[in-house]
């Protein structure tokens, strides 16, 4: 095999072969993620880099970074990540890991870099893409997981064969289970006088040493106090009075988890003082409050529309070049081959973690929070307009919520900055995108609990806006698979919409489908199809037949009617939403191909295989280029399509195909959730065509339980998991039976 412009692997087991290839990734170096440029006077620590550069032979090999925070662990990370680059190697990838959707997001960019197919996948199906190109093809190929929260968070997308080399920083001692521990501890002293002579001009060894000895040699502190010194012209004694006079510790207390070492608060505090008031303060202040993965420069250039920074962007930009040269801001930059490449060119603003704690905390003491907060949330509903339909811009919805999710975490310890009506309404903007992504279901629904709780305890039960968000989480409890309490909650919304705005309001009519949509998910039938059928003629008459609002109730009672075995009226039903929203929406509109698929699942549960195996083959393949193919809607097409395979007696192609999607469900939604049990139950069945009953039995096992908890005993689905059951047994026990002997 020639293979031009790329590399490739292949592996063969019988007359299969899979063939991994690398096609489509840039010519020379790759470098992905957004890798720190290096600090003023960076002291290179050779020891520690030495020790990371030794890698094992043919193996996957992890290195964590531990130590506390301010040791410099991530600015090693970015030395040895720069090292590695100019030692031409063909990939150097950096991960912000924090936080599980920073992790995702930062994983979806490495994919991006290797030529990996992007547009609209699910993310977590994009990082374990990332992790088998790894373990297919890994040799002189770096990827950092920077600042790991959670462990059990990266581990599925750490490649556990191949020989890529993988480095980990962490705070989390439980880190260094993943891998051999390179500690990093604060400056030596050597280390400390070098850093401080470097960055000061100052020659006073004496008096370095003693400033070295307040700070604790902590690396962060040090930064702080020589950008004071220098930007002022002081001499260490001065310094040292003013840090030792520095009130800090009357509002600033010890946080747990954060043994600051004596005088970092201090330091910080004096470098923050030292900054000139006005845009500066300003743009530190809010870029506190948001992620501490980075906040991007187009973010920022709204401000102005916002009424946030009176200023350009290149105003802007001076202001964050002047901040950086104080240590108090930091740029990272987009995947870049280029290592000359200017501040001004890094398209991601940082901020050391305890630099933004600290100043978050004095902007609560001064009272200034509020306003601070206001100003995050005005740059954020600016940031709204940009992200247009979610399933069409995935990365900046993904973003917006990210950002509105650090706001969130950061201002939480102060309830009157945390009920603040404007952020409630914030983060149900967050939540309708987490909604229409529909990717991370249990995301959705721990967000809308948490919003739906404080709307609650600050609105009321009774008002409008708490009802909506109420209805919001209803919707992400039905995606998640909880259709009994998307049920019990949707039934209390839709009174409440009824008593508020009417009954005959188009809001009122949303909740009666989406409330009918929950019905249908728990098998009630009987109530589904009443209430779908009363809605699409509401729609119909207020909006038209051939809105995309009344196409979604034709297409929900389509699916009723089909739940039901009212086949004759599923069809035409299927038929005519599917046309209308092929003129309407276009034929690759996610809702399109939603009612395509489900007419093809019709056709094949009739028997009309040769017309539904075309669609379905088309569909999935729409679904995996629109939104990947690890999306929840990829899997139901995944699986129709599976089905019909099986149907027409193709095992061969069935039984890989289901497999493929019980683990990706598995990953995506949860062992538990009903649309994977729906695919383990396709499984087993397929497995029993094959003859490999025991197989079935422990699936169907398995299915019948988790369907049992899931929806219930009486649910449909529950009772034919539970009649294939039984029959799974019986003829295993038949095959298992011993011939009767012959009597003498």
């Amino acid at each position: 095999m020639d293979v031009t412009g790329s590399q490739g692997v292949q592996l063969g087991d019988g007359n299969v072969q899979i063939n991994l290839f690398t096609g489509g990734q840039p010519r020379g170096p790759v470098v992905a993620g957004n890798i720190p440029q290096p600090a003023p006077a960076f002291q290179p620590r050779e020891d520690l880099m030495a020790a990371l550069r030794e890698a094992g032979s043919g193996v996957c090999v992890v290195r964590a970074v531990t130590g506390l925070r301010g040791v410099g662990k991530t600015q090693l990370a970015a030395a040895y990540a720069r090292d590695r680059r100019q030692a031409g190697w063909r990939l150097v990838a950096w991960v912000n890991s924090e936080t599980t959707p920073a992790l995702l997001d930062g994983l979806a960019v490495v994919a991006d870099r290797l030529g990996i197919e992007r547009a609209g996948k699910t993310l977590e199906g994009l990082g374990l893409e990332v992790r088998n190109r790894l373990e297919a093809d890994g040799g002189r190929c770096l990827i950092v997981f920077d600042n790991v929260a959670d462990p059990d968070a990266i581990t599925p997308y750490v490649p556990s064969v191949g020989d890529p080399q993988v480095l980990i920083t962490s705070t989390e001692s439980s880190v260094t289970a993943l891998g051999d521990s390179v500690q990093v501890e604060v400056f030596t002293d050597e280390e400390a006088l070098a850093f401080l002579a470097a960055r000061t001009r100052l020659d006073d060894e004496p008096g370095a040493r003693l400033l070295a000895t307040e700070l604790g040699c902590l690396p962060l502190a040090l930064a702080q106090a020589a950008a004071v010194i220098a930007a002022r012209r002081l001499t260490y004694p001065v310094y040292l009075d003013r840090l030792r006079a520095y009130p800090a510790e009357k509002y600033l207390p010890a946080a747990r988890g954060e043994p600051y070492p004596r005088g970092v608060a201090e330091a910080i505090s004096l470098s923050i003082d030292s900054v000139a008031a006005g845009l500066y303060r300003q743009l530190l202040s809010v870029v506190s409050l948001l992620s501490a993965d980075g906040v991007s420069r187009e973010l920022l250039y709204l401000g102005a529309s916002a009424d946030v920074f009176a200023a350009s962007p290149e105003e802007l930009d001076e202001a964050l070049a002047g901040l950086a040269s104080a240590s108090l801001l930091g740029f990272s930059r987009a995947g870049s081959a280029n290592a000359d490449a200017s501040a001004a060119d890094a398209s991601t603003v940082t901020a050391h973690r305890l630099v933004m704690r600290i100043t978050r905390e004095r902007a609560a003491h001064d009272d200034t929070l509020p306003e601070l907060a206001a100003k995050a949330v005005r740059l954020l509903y600016a940031c709204i307009r940009s992200v247009g339909e979610p399933w069409q811009n995935r990365p900046a919805a993904r973003a917006f919520v990210r950002q509105t999710s650090a706001l969130t975490a950061n201002v939480a310890s102060a309830p009157d900055v945390a009920d603040d009506k404007g952020l409630l309404n914030l983060r149900s903007w967050a939540l309708w995108c987490l909604n229409k992504l529909a990717d991370t279901p249990s995301e959705a629904v721990q967000a809308g609990q948490q919003l739906v709780a404080d709307n609650e305890r600050v609105r009321g039960n009774a008002d409008l806006v708490t009802v909506m968000s109420q209805g919001q989480l209803a919707s992400a409890y039905d995606a998640a698979g909880r259709p009994a309490d998307a049920v019990s909650l949707g039934k209390r919304v839709l009174a409440q919409y009824e008593r508020l705005v009417g009954p005959s309001h188009l809001d009122t009519t949303t909740i009666r489908h989406n409330l009918g949509q929950a019905y249908l998910a728990a098998g009630r039938l009987g109530d589904a199809v009443p209430l779908l059928e009363q809605v699409l003629g509401e729609r119909g008459a207020a909006l038209g037949d051939s809105d995309p609002d009344t196409l979604a109730t034709g297409h929900a009672l389509a699916a009723a009617y089909r739940d039901a075995g009212r086949r004759d009226d599923a069809v035409p039903l299927f038929t005519s939403v599917l046309a209308e929203r092929e003129r309407v929406l276009g034929p690759s509109h996610p809702d399109t191909l939603g009612t395509r698929n489900d007419l093809a699942a019709v056709y094949s549960n009739a028997g009309r295989l040769d017309e539904a195996v075309p669609l379905l083959e088309r569909g999935l393949a729409e679904y995996r280029r629109l939104l990947g193919p690890s999306h929840p809607y990829t899997l139901t097409a995944g699986s129709n399509l599976a089905l019909a395979y099986q149907r027409a007696g193709q095992l061969g192609q069935a039984l890989p195909l289901f497999e493929q999607l019980l683990a990706d469900g598995e990953r995506v939604l949860g062992r538990s959730h009903p649309s994977t049990l729906t695919t383990m139950n396709n499984l087993a069945l397929a497995y029993r065509d094959a003859g490999r009953l025991d197989e079935a039995v422990l699936l169907l096992e398995e299915v019948v339980d988790g369907l049992d908890r899931a929806l219930g005993p009486e649910h449909p689905r529950t009772v034919t998991a539970r009649d294939s059951l039984t029959r799974a047994r019986a003829a295993a026990a038949r095959i298992k039976a011993p011939e009767p002997g012959l009597s003498s």
